[in-house]
């Protein structure tokens, strides 16, 4: 004979009894799913449910049913508004602490006292009849003042949760609540610990990455795997623009419309210019909003990328409603710290780099810089099979003009040629300086011929060294024509060089000249 038939059924000992069963459990659903299965018999019920209090909402968690058709239907209460509970934002309220409530003959719902209905199971009283339903006794499950949850219990008794079964609930739920709070932390503290060891052993691949690009595409797809999120992308700022990079999740079978949608909205809230988040921003999507989207996205949360230079990109991160982004705030802003770092350290190193490649005075590349651009110029004319012509240029009358009007006007001399060098070639072409007054140009793809020679005619008539009263010898080799190596072709141009300044200068000298 069931519990519920018997006289002063419930005992102490059957509470305790209870209390090990779910202790016993390794994970909060079990141990839930335990208290619905025993709350059947213990409450003279038909059903049992569990809804939880997550990310702003009941969810559906644990059920039992004497039926299998009951079953079926349970779950599918996820409906349920629990309003009355729910009003405090999931902390503390004024409410009764239980609520029992029946169906009438009718399908209404009134409360017991037999006023108006609290609306519980708004369009489900049909159903409930039709199942036999006439109570219902919704519990809220409550740890100091937060709410967590709502136990709610189904009766086809009419006398069901008389004084004495809510008297065993009060003493059961505080510990029942005490357990699921418990359970909770536990399963956050897991996460937090995961999402933490992920971090570090994340940090390892994020030092090592060589390039922007490769950070950046590794840190999507960290976030993900430490956020659990589904999609994003950073947005970044290069010399005032800000673009849309390295999307990852669903964005990157997708990147071209949200590059489109990003335009778009960038246009339509700062048609004057980009004004970036300065501190963690979430937005809330409405429909509206949502409909030039390739998916639909509720939320989006806009971390911002700072190095010490200041504020240098966004991370984007985009929730349809599977995870409430904004509990990984401690996460994330870990993993935003870490990347920052790891940014700052690509950008120092390529700043290094810059420097060590770069002549401080003109802006150009210096002879370090330009040699490795040879070389990689070398292997792949070779690889064209086609060739390139290497210029050696040198001031004619330098020493005269820093003798008689000093080295700044010197040094603006040679700022000027190497303004004027750049502009007169191609973008594909190379442009260095390589010593004091010596410039150094290949003309990448080129044969020597008249149609080499106008171009470096023209090259040679647009540099505008009159102005400093100063003209311009030039020596010319043919890679790989008449040299397979860089020692050797630069000194068939300095040859050259040489014969064209002994000669007069202001000369353009290759192996056809005869002067």
């Amino acid at each position: 004979m069931p519990l519920q038939f018997q006289r002063n059924r419930l005992k102490p000992e059957d509470i305790f009894g209870l209390l090990q069963e779910i202790n016993h459990e390794e994970d909060l659903e079990g141990a839930l799913r335990v208290l619905t299965k025993r709350g059947l018999d213990f409450f003279n019920s038909t059903m049992a449910g569990i809804w939880l209090w997550q990310d702003g909402k009941f969810q559906a968690l644990a059920f039992s049913t004497r039926t299998e058709l009951r079953q079926k239907i349970l779950p599918n209460l996820l409906s349920t508004d629990f309003s009355m509970f729910s009003e405090g934002g999931g902390h503390a309220f004024e409410a009764p602490k239980m609520i029992i409530h029946e169906i009438d003959a009718a399908g209404k719902e009134l409360n017991i006292d037999g006023s108006e209905g609290i609306n519980c199971f708004s369009g489900w009283s049909d159903i409930l009849r039709e199942f036999g339903v006439r109570r219902i006794l919704c519990v809220p499950l409550i740890h100091f003042g937060q709410l967590l949850g709502v136990l709610t219990l189904f009766s086809d008794d009419p006398t069901s949760f008389d004084q004495e079964s809510v008297h065993w609930l009060e003493q059961l739920i505080p510990l029942i609540s005490s357990n699921v709070y418990e359970q909770q932390l536990r399963l956050a503290s897991l996460e937090r610990e995961q999402s933490l060891s992920l971090l570090l052993r994340g940090t390892e691949i994020l030092v090592k990455a060589v390039s922007e690009v490769q950070l950046l595409a590794e840190a999507g797809e960290m976030a993900m795997e430490i956020l659990y999120l589904e999609a994003g992308f950073f947005h970044m700022e290069e010399e005032g623009e800000w673009e849309l990079r390295a999307p990852f999740g669903r964005l990157k079978q997708f990147e071209t419309i949200w590059r489109e949608w990003l335009q778009k909205d960038k246009q339509k809230k700062h048609p004057s210019g980009y004004v970036p988040n300065l501190a963690p921003t979430l937005i809330i999507l409405n429909e509206s909003d949502q409909q030039d989207m390739p998916h639909p996205v509720k939320k989006i949360l806009i971390q911002p990328i700072a190095t010490y230079r200041g504020l240098v990109g966004e991370l984007w991160l985009l929730d349809s409603g599977t995870r409430d982004i904004e509990q990984t705030q401690e996460i994330l802003s870990a993993f935003v710290r870490m990347l920052s770092m790891a940014l700052e350290t690509i950008r120092q190193r390529q700043e290094l780099k810059h420097l060590a490649t770069t002549d401080h005075l003109t802006g150009i590349l210096n002879r370090q810089g330009f040699e490795q651009r040879i070389l990689g110029e070398m292997a792949g004319t070779l690889r064209r099979g086609t060739t390139f012509l290497f210029l050696l240029l040198d001031l004619d009358g330098f020493k005269n003009l820093n003798d008689s009007q000093g080295h700044p006007i010197g040094d603006l001399a040679l700022r000027h040629l190497a303004q004027n060098l750049q502009k007169s070639v191609r973008q594909e072409d190379i442009v260095a300086r390589t010593g004091g007054d010596e410039f150094a140009v290949i003309l990448t793809d080129l044969k020597l011929g008249p149609d080499a020679m106008n171009l470096m005619e023209r090259m040679k008539d647009s540099l505008g060294l009159e102005k400093y009263g100063l003209g311009i010898s030039i020596g010319v080799a043919e890679f790989p024509t008449e040299s397979m190596d860089y020692e050797t072709l630069y000194k068939v141009s300095d040859h050259r060089l040489y014969i064209g300044k002994q000669n007069g200068k202001g000369y353009i000298v290759t192996g056809n000249v005869n002067l």
